[in-house]
């Protein structure tokens, strides 16, 4: 059976299959024939098709299938007698995605074509814009989209401008991240056609290869050679039907640029379905064969192209049918603002190469001639174009027009290129405002020509585009700026002449424009000379601040006076901080360490600044970096290194009154060092004043980010702060004295260390930190400035606890000793507690200090220590013994524990000096018969060390030989607190006793024995 006999059939099979599934909609959904049509089928040029000056007239399925009709309104593609909304199963074209092994794509008549994907899972076509073009060059665009789930997603542009003879695709395919794609296994793109070559069916193949390749099927050129070339478009005689690439696809980041297309075939028109030789069926998994017929055949065309990673990627090509020429440029281009008055309107023209809106600088068409003419719809009564024609090419590369509208113009219109002399691909673009627009669409305005005044900085050069600033003034400083008169469009109105008033007022406050209230007014005469721009004559001076200032410039003459406001306006600020007081005001010169009032280092205290300028409301602060005390003790005597302060905490809550621009103030500041401190220059400031105004001053950097008073630029800062250092805040003193690494040290230091009572004594070592609220170290706490005296026993309000009844604590006869330096003080005080007045066991003390300066208050009393406490006495018994012989004498130490006397024999610290004649011995002279014993005939000694040893004295008498005894009493100094009642009463002695050589104590005792055996 013949390919058009079978197709006959499956048409017919088609139609009718396709009669039903129509009636079945209308019956289950309710629509119309017609309504099911216009969502699967849209049509471009629906009215050309039927000569040779109306174009081609286009059919496109919403699953890519497409009929074309030229000349005779007859099919260009085979089935020609098939539409894609009555049997789309006849026409053998279409788009073709092959993704991770499976082909999906539109069905056809081939019976052994199937696609192992089906068709796409999503398809839709969007209606062509605009519905039918009236005039030749008016482009018509649709967009057909095909999805696969989870997969590749294409969407398409067409395009098509009568009346070329061409169709344009504009592709955009996205491959998924995480999708199965490589060079293994490309996603590939195919485009098909059965091509039917006006008739003959048969053709050619042909393949031109250049920047932009073509590759299509071209009828038989009759004679002995009917296919004479197929790397050469045949230039009369002939059908062409092709491809021709127009930009190739843009890779996405990191991928490579594919220059023409992938592959392609120019073979017989089943090949394309149907797998084997000469391989250019979609349905293989490699690509096309890039064969090209040399013989005339039933032809098919196709083209492909391969992506081998996920991404989005853009490319064009062309669908021709009839002529292959290419018009010389893509559309023409119109630039101009949207909206005119009854000034002179600028409009530019241009042709452009590239699709590109707006036109790149090197693909606006600068050679040969085209000509032409800009028109509107409807049509704009009393408008004029300057010139009334353009010419593009050699002579201009953009043609500058001038619109002029009177009154009569008013109203909103399209403009486009008319009369041209030679037609673009795309119609007419428009950009206005340097932005692509859909349509080229103008509002004409019933407006005089200077529609508006503008006040902007001199010296600034006028950009229409650009702002017009005004930047920051100050309080009480005259300041100057331009008047411009500008026309609707913005441009300036160079000719204008007139007299205005320029007004300032207080945005913050006006309602509109037209209902302000001046705060300060010039007039300003324009002549022709000014070109539209004037500076004020006269300085402007406002007295007080302004958080927002705008200009207002109005005519004060004329039938319809224009009045217009700044678009941009200013804020006015004070110059500084002229005074910063505070609760801490004991002495402006930071050097008295006794004036008040005194704060303690962390408390609250209050800081107030003041600008003395009406309408400063705003809430200012502090720079803690720029604090300093020039008179901060030295280094070298503990005092914090330059600047000398400390840390201040705090923030202003309370903002400045604006009557008055005074009180702005804080009252929790803090400072956590002892002394004085003052703001340096800048050290209390304001950048939100500005900055929060509305003005945008700081935003649109009207103003320099620091607080100069000074013009930098013609830009004043956009901060202000105090000028010059401030007076000294204080005085501050420590909160709190810390004492830490306490320790006792008695006067007795053996294992078992102790003190007697009564003794001068043991000793308290310890450190004294000046510390702020938050416990730490104020160093500057040293100097004059450290009140408290470490050598006055009475300032450490020492104490003691647990002693017996008449134990007292005192001083000792030496006094403290400890220097301050940095806010430490490392003391050392020496003690004594006195004698109870009833005989004590041994006692554990507490000794407790709790220091005072006068200033910084006494606190909760820290305990350093417990001291051993003894009642103790140096006992002395009588000796006898022969004058032969040394004669040891009981002198010792002992305390009183558990109601008893017991020795000390932890005592190796009381000192001892042996007594002598007159120093705690008494000799009788002269001598007797009883007593022959005389002074330096015995010598007494004591320990070695000078001292007890273990509580021992080791008195011993020297013997004082033969013939010389006799006796000796003692009564031997020793230290108060070791004296004792020995004769009864409440008077404490010395102790006491008798030595005697050569005599019995009793009558049974020997002076001297010796037994020899």
């Amino acid at each position: 059976m013949s390919k058009q006999r079978r197709n006959q059939l499956l048409q017919s099979y088609a139609r009718i299959y396709w009669t039903f599934c129509v009636s079945f909609l209308v019956t289950i959904i309710g629509f119309s024939m017609h309504e099911v049509r216009a969502q699967t089928t849209i049509e471009f040029n629906s009215t050309g098709g039927t000569n040779a000056t109306n174009g081609l007239h286009f059919y496109i399925d919403r699953s890519s299938k497409i009929q074309v009709r030229r000349l005779n309104n007859t099919g260009q593609v085979y089935s020609p007698t098939a539409l894609p909304q009555t049997n789309p199963n006849s026409l053998n074209n279409g788009v073709f995605i092959r993704a991770n092994g499976r082909l999906y794509g539109p069905s056809h008549t081939v019976s052994t074509f199937n696609p192992s994907g089906g068709m796409y899972n999503t398809y839709s076509i969007s209606a062509a814009l605009p519905a039918n073009p009236a005039v030749p060059g008016v482009q018509q665009r649709a967009t057909n989209l095909l999805g696969i789930t989870n997969g590749p997603q294409v969407s398409i542009l067409w395009k098509y401008t009568t009346p070329f003879d061409f169709l344009t695709a504009e592709v955009t395919l996205t491959i998924p991240a995480g999708y199965a794609v490589s060079a293994s296994n490309p996603v590939r793109y195919y485009h098909v056609f059965d091509t039917y070559l006006g008739g003959s069916d048969s053709g050619c193949g042909v393949n031109v290869a250049g920047t932009y390749r073509i590759v299509g099927t071209y009828s038989s050129l009759g004679g002995a050679n009917p296919c004479p070339t197929s790397t050469a478009l045949p230039t009369a005689g002939t059908i062409v039907e092709s491809f021709r690439e127009r930009a190739p696809p843009t890779p996405p980041l990191g991928g490579s640029t594919v220059g023409t297309f992938s592959s392609y075939c120019a073979a017989g028109w089943n090949t394309f379905f149907s797998n084997g030789s000469p391989n250019c069926s979609v349905q293989q998994a490699g690509a096309l064969s890039n064969t090209i017929t040399t013989t005339l055949q039933d032809t098919g065309i196709g083209i492909a192209y391969d992506f081998t990673a996920p991404g989005v990627y853009t490319f064009s090509y062309d669908f021709v049918i009839g002529s292959t020429v290419v018009p010389d440029y893509d559309h023409i281009e119109i630039r101009h603002d949207g909206s005119a008055t009854q000034c002179p309107e600028p409009v530019q023209v241009l042709a452009c190469t590239s699709p590109i809106v707006p036109c790149p600088d090197l693909n606006i068409v600068n050679t040969g001639t085209l000509t032409g003419s800009i028109s509107f719809s409807p049509t704009a009564t009393g408008t004029s174009w300057t010139p009334s024609t353009f010419s593009l090419g050699s002579a201009a590369s953009i043609a500058n027009l001038v619109l002029q509208a009177n009154a009569a113009s008013a109203g909103t219109y399209t403009m486009f290129a008319s009369g041209l002399s030679k037609l673009p691909l795309n119609g007419t673009r428009c950009v206005v405002n340097g932005v692509a627009q859909a349509s080229c669409q103008i509002t004409i305005a019933n407006t005089p020509c200077v529609a508006k005044f503008e006040c902007m900085e001199t010296g600034l050069a006028y950009v229409e585009t650009d702002r017009t600033p005004l930047y920051t003034k100050l309080a009480n400083t005259g300041f100057r700026f331009d008047v411009l008169a500008l026309q609707a469009s913005g441009a300036l109105a160079n000719a204008y002449t007139g007299n205005v008033v320029v007004e300032l007022y207080d945005k913050t406050s006006a309602a509109s424009c037209s209902a302000i209230t001046p705060i300060a007014s010039q007039n300003l005469t324009f002549a022709a000379a000014d070109n539209g721009r004037k500076t004020l004559t006269a300085d402007l001076l406002l007295a007080r601040a302004y958080k927002h200032v705008g200009c207002r410039v109005r005519e004060s003459a004329g039938v319809a006076p224009v009045t217009a406001c700044s678009s941009d306006g200013f804020s006015v600020r004070p110059t500084n901080f002229t005074t910063i007081t505070s609760s801490a005001n004991a002495d402006a010169a930071g050097n008295n360490p006794t004036a008040t009032p005194i704060i303690t280092a962390g408390a609250n205290f209050s800081l107030t600044a003041n600008t003395s300028v009406v309408g400063y409301d705003g809430t200012p602060k502090v720079n803690p970096a720029l604090l300093e005390w020039l008179n901060v003790p030295s280094v070298i005597n503990g005092g914090r290194p330059a600047p000398g302060t400390g840390n201040l905490t705090g923030e202003f809550t309370l903002a400045a009154n604006s009557l008055n621009g005074n009180g702005a103030t804080g009252s929790e500041f803090k400072y956590d060092e002892v002394g004085y401190f003052r703001f340096k220059p800048r050290g209390v400031y304001d950048d939100s004043f500005v900055s929060s105004s509305g003005s945008a001053d700081v935003a649109n950097g009207d103003c320099t980010n620091d607080t100069s008073n000074s013009l930098v630029g013609g830009k004043y800062g956009c901060q202000f702060a105090n000028l010059a250092p401030t007076n000294y805040f204080g005085r501050f003193i420590p909160h709190h004295f810390l004492i830490s690494g306490a320790a006792v040290v008695e006067a007795c230091t053996p294992a078992t260390a102790f003190t007697y009572f009564g003794q001068d004594g043991f000793t308290t070592n310890f450190t004294m930190t000046a510390q702020n609220s938050t416990n730490t170290t104020t160093q500057n706490y040293t100097s004059v400035y450290a009140k408290f005296i470490p050598t006055v026993y009475a300032s450490y309000a020492f104490t003691i606890s647990g002693a017996p009844a008449g134990a007292v604590l005192s001083s000792s006869a030496t006094a403290p000793t400890g220097t301050w330096l940095s806010g430490t003080l490392n003391a050392s005080a020496k003690h004594q507690i006195s004698r109870p007045t009833a005989l004590a066991n041994e006692t554990l003390i507490d000794v407790l200090a709790n220091p005072s300066d006068g200033e910084v208050p006494a606190g909760t009393a820290v305990l350093l220590g417990k001291s051993l406490q003894r009642y103790g006495r140096l006992k002395l018994q009588s000796a006898y013994g022969s004058e032969m012989l040394d004669l040891p004498v009981p002198f010792f130490a002992e305390y009183r524990i558990a109601d008893q006397w017991r020795r000390n024999s932890d005592d190796s610290c009381t000192p001892i000096l042996a007594p002598s004649s007159g120093n705690g011995l008494i000799f009788y002279s002269p001598e007797t018969a009883t007593n022959k014993l005389s002074a330096g005939e015995t010598i007494a000694t004591v320990s070695a060390t000078g001292k007890l040893v273990a509580g021992q004295s080791q008195l011993k008498f020297s013997k004082p030989g033969l013939g010389n005894s006799g006796f000796l009493d003692m009564d031997i100094p020793v230290s108060n607190w070791l004296k004792f009642p020995w004769r009864g009463g409440a008077t404490a002695i010395n102790p006491t006793g008798k030595v005697k050589f050569g005599a019995y104590k009793k009558s049974n005792q020997f002076i001297y024995v010796r037994e020899v055996h």
